[in-house]
């Protein structure tokens, strides 16, 4: 697994389970439900560049 990959899967799981023990602790439940999209988005955004770019690498 790539330095990319990596870093995706812990912006894609990390940060939102950060912001559910946050929610836990204080009870808002918007710091966990706003972080939910722009964690998404990001950490899938990551994996896909990251797949691709090992796809044209593995085809050169």
């Amino acid at each position: 697994m790539n330095k990319q990959r990596k870093v995706s899967l812990v912006v894609l799981f990390g940060i939102p389970l950060f912001f559910l023990v946050l929610s836990l602790i204080t009870g808002r439940w918007a710091f966990f439900l706003v972080s939910l999209p722009p964690c998404f988005l990001a950490g899938f955004t990551g994996f896909i560049v990251s797949k691709k770019q090992k796809s044209h690498s593995s085809n050169s």
